[in-house]
């Protein structure tokens, strides 16, 4: 073979590399990983029949060679019984010498051939003339030849030669593209294992995070002449939680405050800013410490158990930042019933009174974590709840959607609320959530039905 031809073969991206050692791990792992054997290949096949007819010779093969024997998926002319084996021992291979070298053997007459006079392929399968070219894998590993073979002795024309480096560039082309194919698959397999078990950690952690979440959340008390319902939401395929809660509280007043000495129900829904398990930890936090707030100033107004609050977070910690709205539901003297509530940049409560249209409590100081933004004390504001009435309190997932308008999810809210203002409370707050979350965050939602023989007491 000419120079030229092998500066052509080199330049394909067919670089051959002597491995000197045919068990290389390398090279044998390409062998493997190719899935050839000696049964019949019908690619392999095509490649040793063109060979056969190209070249005019007996027999052509396609050879790979492993440790300790050869063996032909493509097969053209051979004798029998090896016709069937379809493979030999390395004894009879002049393959080998192709694979060890990474070089072209050509050989005119194998009987006064230095390297492959002794092989017993001379002796048992009339071997004598032979040429073979490298079989390359992508890394230039020598899987095994393509060679033409015959009986007698043969001065082998350049473009013969040429013809057989050309299949043996085409059918490398083959196994690797063979090759490509295994390791996409392998690779494919691993993606997929490597995705189940992010999955399966996903959700393990997704799971052990909302049950954290839930289990902070409020059992709701009895109360006579309330109904009262909660639903806790996450949002959908994320692994975080959030830092929405809700709780409800039977407190007794002090006394010396400015709503009586009548028991009250303290109702609190808020957010803690972000989405992760910190912000679920520091809601259960915020959560406790306004229970301990309310309790500690019995009677006093929502805006200073907020402000208590806010001052302990501040100094003690956790210094959460978020929203939130706190709210006693107490009956006056007089019988009627007073909500009094406090909001920290949260959603409005909702008031669904009997006979009239579901109306937003107006009324609204910054959200708590930044002191220093309060222009004033926070106030509070004060609604009569008529017999029968519906409050609905609920946190920004709900009427929140990424790139929409918190005004058009709010009347959404509304309007939803108008039309199951009947609805059992029990299923009022999943239902509504149902319907309205968008699932890209957190919600909570809390519904409570005042009754005939309300009494917080």
């Amino acid at each position: 073979m000419g120079t030229s031809r092998t500066a052509a073969l080199h330049a394909d991206g067919l670089t051959a590399a002597a491995c000197l050692d045919l068990t290389d791990p390398a090279r044998l792992r390409a062998l493997a990983d190719a899935g050839l054997s000696a049964d019949p290949d019908p690619d392999m096949e095509l490649f040793a029949g063109r060979v056969r007819r190209w070249l005019g010779v007996p027999i052509a093969l396609v050879s790979l060679v492993r440790p300790d024997e050869q063996v032909f998926p493509g097969a053209a002319g051979l004798p029998e019984p090896v016709s069937w084996e379809r493979r030999t021992p390395l004894t009879h291979s002049f393959c080998q010498h192709v694979v060890l070298t990474a070089q072209p053997l050509i050989v005119e007459d194998a009987r006064e051939h230095e390297l492959v006079a002794d092989n017993g392929a001379v002796r048992d399968l009339a071997v004598v003339a032979y040429a073979g070219f490298p079989l390359t894998d992508a890394a230039g590993n020598v899987l095994g030849s393509l060679c033409a073979i015959d009986h007698v002795p043969r001065r082998w024309d350049p473009a013969q030669l040429g013809a057989l480096e050309d299949l043996a560039r085409m059918c490398s082309v083959a196994l690797r593209l063979r090759l490509a194919t295994v390791d996409a698959e392998r690779e494919r397999r691993r993606r997929d294992e490597l995705d189940v078990r992010l999955r399966q950690q996903l959700q393990h952690r997704t799971t052990a995070t909302h049950t954290l979440q839930r289990a902070m959340l409020t059992t709701l008390p009895r109360v006579d002449g309330l109904a009262m319902a909660a639903h806790y939401a996450p949002a959908d395929a994320r692994e975080d939680v959030g830092g929405d809660w809700y709780d409800v509280v039977r407190l007794p007043a002090a006394g010396d405050g400015s709503e009586g000495g009548d028991d009250v129900l303290v109702l609190s829904v808020g957010d803690i800013a972000g989405h992760t398990l910190s912000a679920a930890t520091e809601m259960g936090q915020v959560r406790s410490m306004l229970r301990q707030a309310a309790w500690d100033r019995a009677g006093r107004a929502p805006s200073q158990v907020v402000a208590a609050f806010e001052d302990a977070n501040e100094t003690v910690g956790p210094r959460a930042r978020g929203t939130l709205v706190l709210a006693h539901l107490r009956r006056a003297p007089d019988g009627t019933t007073m909500l009094t509530w406090s909001n920290a940049g949260h959603p409005p409560p909702i008031l669904v009174a009997p006979g009239r249209p579901p109306r937003l409590l107006a009324g609204c100081d910054p959200m708590f974590g930044f002191p220093h933004l309060l222009p004033r004390p926070r106030a509070d504001a004060r609604e009569p709840v008529p017999e029968g009435s519906l409050l609905f309190l609920h946190t920004d997932g709900l009427v929140e959607r990424r790139g929409g308008d918190l005004d058009a999810g709010t009347d959404r809210l509304l309007g939803t609320l108008a039309r199951l203002r009947d609805e059992d409370v029990a299923t009022l707050p999943e239902r509504v959530v149902a319907e309205l979350s968008p699932g890209e965050d957190d919600v909570v939602a809390l519904a409570v039905r005042l009754g005939e023989g309300y009494s917080a007491a």
